[in-house]
């Protein structure tokens, strides 16, 4: 089902901010907080007790959440693995048949149902956002809720910092990449059931209202050069890098309208993309750290345009009228939930966040026009800046 027959039919508005309806989904998550208390607790003594952590199924769901800031360095994908009867499994079903868990502790993460027992519902349907992006919003509260149950156990779990930090490979050499899973003293406090949880919630609903506000502009211009070269029978490119990336893009209904490929910025080992750009053609990327400067050049020397988000803005092309920069409003560690007595942040910001931009501008680039911002509209309200529908 398309993205805009999925929200009429669960009686969402196609013309209503990407951004506000990821805002919503996480509100409604962060009401389920209560239910996770039980099945965190449960995990938590599972891996005191020595068991292992391991992520399941929907392949960019599993990446989000292993090998990732802010996120257990001892969670690895279960693939060609098999559970042992002691360990815990945080499973996203792809709509391929469920593996075998033996007698593993699962938590499942569900577009459909009730948070109830093991099973955390994610809330795409009622807010009206992909599905795929949804189940990171309960993968990562979840995981918030799961070291602070580990502190209550006097526990610590060794907290992956981001390979863009001064010390974030010094950090998975030091700890064998999660071989070594749990520090020595000190030991962070312990952490009441909900607080890391609700702290993440806030900051990344903070994020996005300061994106929606602060950065309105520059999507509605990135939307319209979009919908400009598509009318005009251009090439539309959506570059993205990342865990839930590329496949957020190259496997939704983003990827039947822009042209996807990893472009990994700012890494030097890896290879970008070879694309001969036309003029008129626009590109998008969905960065990380670091500014898609080659990407720029390329794409402005050929006569075309892009947009792009990254923490670091290119200074060569910050007056460049086609070049548009749209600022996450994450920080540089990308974590972004502060942890009494621990050396580094919890839980990523970057996956959501740039999701939901990159699902604003697939939604600008089907409207028709924008409407003038109404008077009597707040900033970040449903009533501004909303565009015509494609209907």
């Amino acid at each position: 089902m398309s993205v805009v027959l999925a929200l009429l039919a669960c009686g969402g508005t196609e013309n209503e901010s990407y951004l506000l309806r990821v805002n919503r989904a996480l509100q409604l998550c962060a009401a389920d907080i209560p239910n996770l208390q039980l099945p965190a607790e449960t995990a938590a003594a599972r891996l005191a007790n020595g068991g292992k952590l391991w992520a399941a199924g929907q392949p960019s769901w599993v990446s989000e959440l292993t090998g990732r800031a802010g996120g257990f360095m001892m969670m690895k994908p279960l693939v060609g693995k098999k559970a042992g009867t002691g360990d815990v499994v945080l499973y996203a079903p792809d709509g391929t048949p469920a593996p075998g868990f033996g007698k593993a502790y699962v938590i499942t993460f569900l577009s459909k149902g009730p948070t109830a027992g093991t099973c955390v519902y994610n809330h795409a349907g009622e807010a009206g956002i992909s599905p795929t992006l949804a189940n990171a919003i309960p993968g990562w509260i979840f995981t918030g809720e799961l070291i602070a149950a580990l502190t209550r156990l006097g526990k610590m779990p060794v907290i992956y910092e981001s390979i863009g930090g001064y010390g974030g490979y010094a950090r998975i050499l030091q700890y064998k990449d999660g071989a070594i899973a749990w520090h020595d003293a000190p030991i962070p406090p312990p952490v009441p059931h909900g607080v890391i949880g609700k702290r993440f919630v806030d900051t990344i609903s903070g994020m996005l209202r300061r994106v929606e506000t602060e950065q309105r502009s520059n999507l509605d211009t990135a939307g319209r050069w979009a919908r400009e070269a598509k009318a005009a029978r251009h090439t539309l490119y959506m570059y993205s890098m990342g865990h839930l990336f590329p496949d957020e893009v190259g496997k939704t209904d983003i990827g039947n309208m822009f042209k996807s490929a990893v472009w990994n910025a700012g890494f030097r080992n890896s290879t970008p993309p070879e694309d001969a750009y036309g003029h008129g053609d626009f590109a998008v990327h969905v960065g990380y750290q670091h500014p898609p400067s080659l990407m720029l050049e390329r794409i402005t020397r050929a006569g075309g345009k892009a947009a792009y988000m990254s923490v670091l803005y290119d200074r060569d092309y910050a007056n460049n009228p086609n070049v548009v920069y749209i600022d996450p409003m994450w920080n540089w560690p990308d974590a972004c939930v502060p942890l009494e007595g621990y050396d580094v942040p919890l839980l990523a910001a970057s996956g959501i966040v740039h999701g939901a931009i990159a699902w604003e501008i697939y939604r600008l680039t089907q409207a028709r026009s924008s409407r003038p911002r109404r008077p009597d509209a707040k900033p970040g309200s449903t009533l501004e800046n909303t565009p015509t529908p494609i209907f």
